[in-house]
């Protein structure tokens, strides 16, 4: 086909095709090779499948097997924790029981990842919050880390924080911008919006606790707050994407509940969207809302009451009906990221 077209006109035709046949074809000649690995064809392919409205709904990507054998490194404790996906790339930390600073950026669609190299541990016992996004301003890839020292049950109200950036492959420490919030330990969940990472966090007030979700821009590198509702209950919650916005997740009485943020940024637009008892099948309990189908429907994680296995269900809310998607999960360790394929770190040396 090189002979009888001009480049630009292969370009074209490559920037359309998915991920998996341009790994093949970058053995089919030099030419090929080069196109494909160049950063610049890397950015536009992932760009044009992200604008493309057919394909507007990632993939949802299921980590269930506590001691995955397809991950590109083995853990030190037990298991690697999926702290975020951004563009096609995980971010993987192995610190589920113990702080080991291992960090990985891996790309499953290429199997190619990026060992981070080890932050700065203090030698006070601590514990790490991580966050993981992209800044398009620089087309980087972005790793903030907040270190809470434990010098009491209530953790040290100003973390210390760092930055590592992909482009640098460094480091950087970013105290001074640090926010007066604790992130708990056991709930830290984060999800990338808007050019922005996301957790859910407490903030000390005359009157107790208050909890927020705390933001930190990419780009900007800067921290700021976004209030929750003021009916939504202070224990037990967890953060998700809604699309362009977000979502959190909490649990009372028995029941999970899902709220949306229909608007970004705006208070007011938060909406109690969904609620289900834990038991709402008879032989099993709903341990968590994992997430949402393209069709309306939510995948739950479910445990059966009498053996040691949980399922993977979808569950139809108009008609209250559970469909098992023949997945079994490991409670404790399940985790659903959404994910898109791409080509990022292909231009990178092995």
């Amino acid at each position: 086909m090189s002979e009888y077209l001009p480049e630009e006109i292969i370009v074209q035709i490559l920037l359309r095709l998915p991920v998996k046949p341009l790994i093949q074809f970058t053995s089919v000649c030099r030419s090929w090779n080069s196109i494909i690995k160049h950063t610049s064809f890397i950015n536009a392919h992932l760009n044009l499948n992200q604008n493309k409205t057919s394909n507007n709904t990632p993939s949802i990507l299921l980590r269930h097997c506590p001691k995955d054998p397809t991950l590109p490194v083995q853990s030190f404790i037990e298991c690697f924790r999926i702290v975020g996906s951004c563009n096609g790339l995980l971010l993987l930390s192995d610190d589920y029981h113990a702080e080991t600073n291992t960090l990985i950026l891996w790309n499953p669609s290429i199997r190619k990842f990026v060992s981070l190299p080890k932050p700065h541990e203090p030698t006070s016992s601590y514990y790490s919050v991580y966050g993981f996004g992209f800044d398009s301003k620089k087309n980087d890839y972005k790793v903030v880390r907040l270190v809470y020292l434990r010098q009491d049950d209530k953790g040290q109200a100003c973390p210390e924080v760092s930055l590592y950036s992909l482009n640098s492959g460094s480091w950087k420490t970013i105290t001074a911008t640090a926010p007066n919030y604790v992130i708990a330990q056991t709930f830290w969940s984060q999800v990338f919006v808007k050019g922005a990472v996301h957790w859910i966090a407490s903030h000390r007030k005359e009157n107790g606790l208050r909890k927020v979700i705390l933001s930190f821009d990419v780009s900007g590198e800067t921290f700021k707050e976004i209030q929750l509702p003021e009916v939504l209950p202070h224990q037990f919650h967890n953060i998700s994407a809604a699309g362009k916005s977000i979502a959190v997740k909490h649990y009372e009485e028995n029941t999970h509940n899902i709220w949306i943020m229909r608007e970004y940024g705006v208070v007011d637009s938060w909406t109690k969207k969904f609620s289900i008892d834990r038991n709402v099948t008879p032989n099993f309990l709903v341990i968590q809302i994992m997430g949402c189908r393209k069709n309306g429907e939510f995948l739950l994680e479910m445990y059966d009451r009498g053996g040691k296995t949980g399922k993977l269900v979808s569950h139809d809310p108009k008609n209250n009906r559970n469909e098992f998607l023949g997945i079994h999960t490991d409670p404790g360790y399940s985790c659903i990221e959404y994910y898109t394929e791409s080509l990022i770190l292909l231009d990178r040396a092995s």
